[in-house]
């Protein structure tokens, strides 16, 4: 399968960022942010002070994500007036460049206000300033739409919506002291939008780093996470614990992105600068040191949560790394039986130890040799489709599809480690596939181990001889300098 560029926004969007931070590992990506535009024309609470209130507070939860250095707004303003350039909304990717480029960043983000609304009925008691509590039945829905431009190219590289919602229980109170429209709305309002602005800042966080966060230990119903206060966290943040699963493939084969098997829900209670104690909100598998975490939003009795053995399961086929399996929680003794004469212990009669029988193992079909036309499909494809030449069960072709997808996908990523686990895991699904043994010797040479990729082109060519692009990447690569 050629290295090429897939289309998909995530890859696209990773190659970008990769581009953009290369040559300084520990580089924060520059960006701007522009004034929202309000496009939620029924509307009457977006004003001027909430468009601005709205792009500072956006600007405030990026720079705490730790990924972005972001530039004024004051100062993309005057500059933006000084060169009779828009400062403000969607504007067009011509005009963002060339505001981008004067004020030196690498991206610029627009964004645009597509609803604004509540649902009343009560009333609102200010506690003074600009901090009050919204009372009565009410409810709240902010819909923000974002552009990420590319200064280089001008290329729209990300297009990000999300949505917040708020109700009095959840949000009564207003959000670093803006005052989003009047009387009884307000409070809820804020809290909408703070809702959707934590989203978007992690869902861009996320498209630079490239990972989530992660569990380092797990102990006494309490985990620790490596989250803290300079990532944005706060006391009573919920995030999510969960193994990644299978990839989700495109109808031309590209890979869309990555299913998650969540296993936890959890709630930071004591924040400190760069990781953060929590408590188990909810769990059906418990976490382990290496879980991935991300920052939850919903409601917790409504996630889907699964088993350690069966998010694990799904996590190995999909292509993750499995991490240090977690202790499941020890169950609770069986009461002792009830009937014995009183005065003595009843003793259980045990039951006869029954010998455990071997797992047989699955049949695996018989191997035909390998030996397809010469000019066939099979002998000069390093794609998929090369399956198909193979003696597989469809259980068989169906998992290494899976499997193999993954390993492409990480390849192509620079995970290469997580690819070769992936190629080799296919291989032990079938003993006889020369394309995942080829696949693992082109990823052990791209992280420099000749030797192990000798032996995997080596196998591969083994398998089957007559398979060109094994041959080739021996003779350009690996052939042995006389």
């Amino acid at each position: 399968m050629k290295l090429r560029s897939h289309r998909c926004t995530v890859l696209l969007l990773s190659a970008f960022f990769i581009a953009a931070l290369s040559g300084v590992a520990s580089a924060k990506m520059r960006i701007a942010v522009l004034e929202f535009q309000n496009n939620a024309t029924e509307a009457k609470e977006v004003t001027e002070g909430v468009r601005r209130g709205i792009t500072d507070m956006l600007t405030t939860e990026l720079v705490k994500t730790g990924a972005f250095t972001v530039y004024e707004r004051s100062r993309i303003e005057a500059i933006a007036k000084e060169q009779k350039l828009s400062a403000s909304g969607l504007v067009d990717p011509t005009t963002a460049v060339s505001l981008g480029r004067l004020v030196g960043v690498e991206a610029i983000v627009t964004g645009a206000i597509t609803e604004f609304s509540t649902k009343t009925s009560g009333g609102f008691i200010p506690l003074g300033g600009f901090t009050g509590v919204a009372v009565g039945s009410s409810t709240a829905k902010v819909a923000l739409d974002l552009r990420v431009v590319r200064v280089q190219t001008g290329e729209v590289v990300s297009v990000v919506r999300e949505t917040g919602t708020a109700d009095r229980s959840a949000g009564g109170v207003m959000i670093s002291g803006l005052a989003f429209g009047e009387g009884e709305s307000g409070g809820i309002l804020s809290a909408a939008t703070y809702n959707a602005i934590q989203k978007i800042a992690q869902r861009l966080r996320q498209m630079v780093s490239g990972s989530s966060y992660h569990v380092l230990a797990y102990a006494g119903d309490v985990a620790t996470v490596d989250a803290g206060m300079s990532q944005g966290i706060q006391p009573g943040q919920m995030l999510a614990v969960y193994l990644e699963g299978t990839p989700v493939v495109g109808l031309k084969g590209e890979v869309l992105g990555i299913e998650k098997n969540y296993l936890a829900i959890l709630k930071a209670k004591e924040v400190q600068n760069a990781y953060s104690k929590c408590e188990v909100v909810r769990m059906e598998g418990a976490p382990g040191r290496g879980d991935l975490v991300e920052l939850f939003f919903g409601k917790p009795d409504q996630v889907p949560l699964k088993r350690r053995s069966i998010a694990t399961a799904l996590n190995v086929l999909g292509g993750g790394s499995a991490a240090t399996p977690a202790v499941e929680p020890t169950p609770e003794p069986k009461p002792e039986p009830t009937g014995a004469p009183k005065g003595k212990t009843a003793r259980p009669t045990p039951e006869p130890v029954r010998p455990i029988p071997e797992p047989t193992p699955e049949p695996q079909p018989t191997q035909a040799p390998v030996n397809p036309l010469s000019g066939s499909t099979a002998n000069k494809s390093d794609q998929i489709d090369v399956l198909d030449a193979m003696p597989l069960t469809p259980e068989q072709k169906a998992n290494i599809s899976i499997v193999h997808k993954a390993g492409y996908y990480n390849l192509t990523k620079g995970n290469f480690s997580r690819a070769l686990k992936q190629f080799e895991e296919a291989v032990k699904i079938y003993s006889g596939n020369y394309l995942d043994m080829y696949w693992a010797g082109v990823t052990a040479y791209k992280m420099g181990k000749k030797s192990v990729a000798r032996e995997w082109i080596d196998r591969s060519i083994s398998t089957n001889p007559s398979y060109e692009p094994a041959i080739d990447f021996r003779d350009r690569n690996l052939a042995k300098k006389k």
